[in-house]
């Protein structure tokens, strides 16, 4: 295709089964990194030493995110020019899906702790590749009146990653195993959209800065970029801790049994993020619903945070676990609407992503400044707060 396919109404028309496809795409990518980063990489590292070695994990950890947050905001740029130029990110899809494929072998035959992390920036540098490209191809393609349902879409990643991840710990599954069976299931879901014919730029007109309670574009993006920050923290401390939040407050829960919590969460959240999703986009109230779901995950914190019993501990991990997943993809949907005027998509959202990755950062500094002297219970009056401050910058200011 020609230069002369950019914001061409003749080209695709846009149907809702559109969201259907990136829906499974996106399940796929997410398969592609959640299972190897929660119980693979783990595995892998005892595998090369014959024990478990927190100290290369944490640099395996540390490495993935900073490689992760750089490399997706920089094939974001890629993409951009690419479109700028006339043409479409799905070969940049492609591109990444081929590359996870490769960097799956490449970790399957490391076997020593320089060729893992070696092999784990390889993967992080491809895998975002794939994300980056993903994501900003559906903010580009999925008009206004559905960004609202895509934030829902978005939501299908969580449990498709975790019942992969069930699986490749099944009894008798090796690591080597568990990556062919991954290769094989993303690229079952993520080739039929790649290979789509492309469809038109349909950014949509941004809402006026000078409207009344709205800030500026650029602060407002800004605002949006701390929220993101501040609902990751809370989300990525709670899952980092949970074995020991449970075993402090209540006693001691099987791993297994936790897993199956998180695993509850997840399948709730997406029907209620695509329900809520197309109401935002009925009624225009993307902000106004982004709002109460983060009322409802700091309640989640809160409950967490007074409970008693193992009831009241797992009612409020539910809470919030859902409402977290919920919100984050709403929040996503709702970026895509606020990206500000002449703000590329895939730069927009690679700035956006670095929310995704910087949290690690502070969560390790909480578990070492906030846990030891005071335990978790606090730590979740201190994420709750953080929610709360991140529901505040959403909150309507007067000129």
């Amino acid at each position: 295709m020609t230069k002369a396919w950019q914001g061409c109404d003749a080209v695709r028309p846009y149907r809702r089964a559109y969201l259907g496809w990136h829906g499974l795409a996106w399940a796929g990518a997410t398969i592609a990194y959640q299972p190897f980063l929660s119980f693979l990489l783990p595995l892998k590292i005892i595998g090369i030493g014959g024990h478990p070695d927190p100290i290369l994990l944490s640099k395996a950890v540390l490495l993935g995110g900073v490689t992760a947050g750089f490399a997706n905001l920089g094939w974001g740029l890629v993409g951009d020019r690419v479109v700028a130029r006339g043409g479409g990110r799905r070969w940049l899809i492609l591109a990444g899906l081929v590359g996870v494929l490769l960097s799956y072998v490449m970790l399957a035959l490391a076997s020593t702790p320089t060729g893992l992390l070696l092999a784990l920036f390889g993967f992080q540098l491809v895998l975002n590749l794939l994300l980056s490209a993903l994501v900003a191809t559906a903010a580009d393609e999925v008009p206004v009146h559905d960004k609202g349902l895509l934030g829902g879409v978005l939501c299908i990643g969580a449990p498709a990653g975790a019942l992969v991840s069930v699986v490749t710990t099944l009894p008798g599954m090796s690591v080597e195993r568990g990556l062919l069976w991954i290769a094989a299931m993303i690229t079952i879901l993520v080739l039929p959209y790649a290979l789509q014919q492309r469809y038109p730029v349909q950014r949509g007109p941004q809402q006026s800065p000078t409207t009344v309670g709205e800030p500026a574009e650029a602060q407002s993006f800004m605002l949006l970029w701390l929220v993101r920050l501040l609902l990751q923290i809370a989300s990525k401390a709670v899952f980092f801790f949970l074995i020991y939040y449970f075993a402090e407050t209540v006693g001691q829960v099987l791993p297994a049994a936790i897993a199956q919590l998180t695993l509850i969460a997840a399948l709730i959240a997406p029907p209620a993020a695509l329900f809520l999703g197309r109401v935002s986009d009925q009624y225009g109230c993307h902000r106004v619903v982004l709002l109460a779901m983060i009322a409802v995950m700091a309640s989640g914190l809160v409950i967490m945070a007074i409970q008693r019993d193992l009831v009241s501990a797992v009612l409020g991990y539910l809470v919030f676990a859902s409402s977290a997943a919920i919100s984050l993809s709403l929040h996503s949907g709702y970026s895509m609407l606020r990206l500000p005027v002449g703000l590329a998509s895939g730069k927009g959202l690679g700035l956006l992503n670095l929310a995704n990755t910087l949290p690690a950062v502070a969560v390790a500094a909480l578990g070492t400044a906030i846990v030891p002297q005071h335990g978790y219970r606090t730590l979740c009056w201190i994420l709750a707060g953080a929610v709360v401050v991140a529901g505040s910058f959403l909150i309507p200011r007067k000129p």
